[in-house]
Order: structure tokens, then C-alpha cells, then sequence
């Protein structure tokens, strides 16, 4: 697929994925039922997952398979955080752990690619 084609899809995919974040933001509410926090993180995870490809193929052009390791790492990493601090379960030990869970990933990605 050539590169503008590339740009399009994830651009695509980001402005669906952010508008199905305003329509769940706006017209859900987690506290009467939790299948929409699952969703709302499903969809939040697909945002950031599109939305750094499509970073990465306008600043570079090319998308590497340590880039769209790193960029899976960084989105799992971005929900997990959302997802321990929305439910006021997060404390520094918690942080300190997922910090050295984030850093080991982005070392073994780095060794793999």
C-alpha cells in the first residue's frame, strides 16, 4: 500500500475511534453498567494505537516493525494507567511497578526488532 494510502486508513481509523470516544464520553455512564468502561478502553486503546501510526508515518513516512512495537507498548502502557487510576486503585508502588513493566517491554522490543 503506497504511503498516502497508509496515512488515510489511520487517520481513518483515528477519527472513528475519537468519535466513538465523544459519542461513549457523552451518552454512557460506567456507574450503571461496566461493560461501557470495558468499551470505552477497547475503543480508547484502538485511538492511540492509530493515532501514533498515523504520527509516525507523517514525521518519518515509513512505519518500522520497533516503531509499531513501541507504539503498542506505549498504548497498552497509556490504558493500563487510565484504567488503575479510574478505578483509585493506583498508588506509587503500583506506578513504580508499571514503570519497570514499561521499561523491560521497551527493552525486549528493542531486542527483538
Amino acid at each position: 500500500m503506497a504511503r498516502a494510502g497508509k496515512v488515510k486508513l489511520s487517520l481513518f481509523f483515528s477519527v472513528i475511534s475519537l468519535l466513538g470516544l465523544i459519542l461513549l464520553i457523552g451518552m454512557t455512564s460506567p456507574i450503571n453498567n461496566i461493560s461501557f468502561a470495558l468499551v470505552f478502553f477497547a475503543v480508547l486503546f484502538v485511538f492511540l494505537v492509530s493515532f501514533g501510526h498515523l504520527l509516525i508515518y507523517l514525521r518519518k513516512g515509513q512505519l518500522s516493525p520497533k516503531s509499531r512495537g513501541r507504539i503498542i507498548i506505549f498504548s497498552v502502557f497509556i490504558v493500563l494507567l487510565l484504567m488503575l487510576s479510574s478505578s483509585q486503585s493506583f498508588n506509587w508502588v503500583d506506578g513504580l511497578i508499571l514503570l519497570l513493566v514499561l521499561g523491560g517491554l521497551f527493552f525486549y522490543s528493542s531486542r527483538r526488532a
